[in-house]
């Protein structure tokens, strides 16, 4: 997914804000709709690493029940151009959704952190919308199909 426009540098000037493309033949020159919403080997891959699938099933109702506050950080550090505290939440979405299995919305998160790094707060808050569409959607298809019906950790 590239994504290109323009934006205005503290400076006022103005310039056009892109992402380097993936390398051909990688995994991130997939096409976003490409790239799996959830993708269940990573968590199955947690599973084994911890020889414990409660404590990774723990870990993705955890990336659930924070998915709310998370979007809500990343949404006004963005509307109140805070590049340090937008920073912080465009990676920890990112790295969070890798962590569980959300590829697409970690990708999608990849390509905003880069938009925030050039200064792109329009481009950013455009992308708020999809943000919010993809994460529910991630959040649903992690309890379908990975928590089982009614879990909750206790």
């Amino acid at each position: 997914m590239s994504i290109s426009g323009s934006c205005t540098e503290d400076e006022g000037a103005d310039h056009i804000c892109t992402l380097p493309s993936a390398a051909p033949g990688t995994d991130a020159s997939l096409a976003f709709e490409e790239i799996p919403l959830v993708d269940l080997l990573v968590l199955q891959d947690l599973e084994s690493q911890l020889a414990q699938p409660a404590v990774a099933r723990k870990f993705a109702l955890d990336y659930i029940e924070i998915w709310d506050q998370r979007y809500v950080n990343l949404r006004n550090a963005i509307s109140g151009q805070d590049r340090t505290t937008a920073l912080d939440a465009a990676i920890s979405l990112k790295i969070g959704s890798a962590m569980v299995g959300g590829l697409r919305l970690a990708r999608l998160a990849e390509d905003v952190e880069a938009i925030i790094r050039s200064g792109c707060w329009d481009k950013g808050q455009s992308m708020l919308a999809l943000i919010a569409e993809l994460g529910r959607e991630t959040v649903a298809q992690l309890r379908r199909s990975y928590l089982p019906a009614g879990y909750s950790a206790e």
